[in-house]
């Protein structure tokens, strides 16, 4: 699987693909491919551009989409999100495209599941370039961090930029949005610690990393306050589902490995901190406790999406069921 960056040299050297495969869910990566491959092919021509998904279209009108040509267009360019999810004859009648597209026609193929092993993907020629665009590990996050600094034409030191990737550094598109609210309400060129508590969304990101940490130390009293709190700013049960079921994954893969903390080979969305001390979160809990707990948010999850019921009842109730 290729990185953006060999992608990228191989745009100034003149090397375009008509088709890409683009995996995994951070959403800073998908847009900066695109937007990178629109500069290069709006420079010397017109272009058009589409956004189809399966969910608002059928296959049969996808596939049109792709295959029809617009006289007044020298060039097209399709973005399709999740075309594993379209089946049948339309489905081998894509993978036909892909492995020989028209000539100015040029396809990216997204799919938020780098781990994703459908027939759709297997069918497609090994020619056809696939690019990792999961959230980097933290070694990489620094250096795009800085890119995103350098960008708004600010300094930072290491230590606050450090502070900055561990509590927002949970994917790339919210870190460059830190930053750049960051950036935008500092008046000094050098960036420093006091400069990020002004920031609103940065609070609302060092709270849901608090309440993660409190969960994982099995502290009952923080985590209630915590919750009450965070639910009342900003927060809802929805949006802390997600990371709170990947928490307690993580512990239980921790249980699975006698206790041994494995470095995951895709993303998982917890700051760094919190991946640091998965190990010694685990020690806290039993594996029935952690997997009593990941049925409970899955129950909730459904609640959430097919009832009306209140995020802090639900909330406060998991952390006291989990934790009591």
């Amino acid at each position: 699987m290729d990185d953006i960056k060999h992608i990228l040299s191989n745009f100034k050297a003149g090397k375009i693909n008509n088709v890409y495969v683009l995996k995994g869910e951070d959403l800073f990566l998908q847009n900066f491919f695109i937007e990178q491959l629109s500069n290069k092919l709006f420079l010397n021509s017109s272009c058009s551009k589409e956004l189809l998904t399966p969910n608002e279209l059928s296959g049969k009108e996808i596939l049109d989409k792709i295959l029809s040509s617009d006289l007044f267009n020298s060039k097209k360019l399709i973005i399709l999100r999740d075309p594993q999810q379209i089946k049948g004859k339309v489905s081998k009648e894509l993978i036909s495209y892909c492995n020989q597209p028209i000539i100015n026609h040029f396809l990216v193929l997204i799919c938020d599941n780098h781990l994703d092993k459908s027939s759709f993907f297997k069918n497609l020629s090994l020619e056809i370039p696939l690019i990792n665009v999961s959230t980097p590990f933290p070694n990489q996050m620094v250096k795009w961090a800085n890119f995103f600094v350098k960008n708004n034409k600010k300094n930072i030191s290491p230590d606050v930029l450090k502070e900055i990737i561990n509590i927002c550094g949970d994917s790339l598109y919210n870190l460059k949005n830190e930053i750049d609210k960051i950036c935008l309400m500092t008046e000094e060129k050098n960036l420093k610690i006091e400069h990020i508590n002004f920031d609103s969304s940065f609070t609302r990101s060092r709270k849901r990393w608090e309440l993660m940490s409190s969960l994982g130390s099995r502290d009952l009293k923080k985590s209630i306050k915590l919750g009450k709190s965070i639910i009342d700013s900003s927060e809802t049960m929805i949006s802390l589902i997600f990371p709170m079921a990947a928490l307690f994954q993580e512990l239980l893969f921790v249980k699975m490995n006698n206790g041994t903390f494995i470095k995951p080979s895709s993303y998982i969305p917890l700051s760094t901190l919190l991946k640091n001390n998965i190990t010694n979160y685990a020690k806290n809990y039993t594996t029935e406790d952690i997997e009593v707990a990941i049925k409970k948010l899955k129950k909730i999850e459904i609640r959430q999406k097919t009832t009306n019921t209140n995020d802090e009842s639900e909330l406060i109730n998991f952390i006291y069921n989990t934790l009591g």
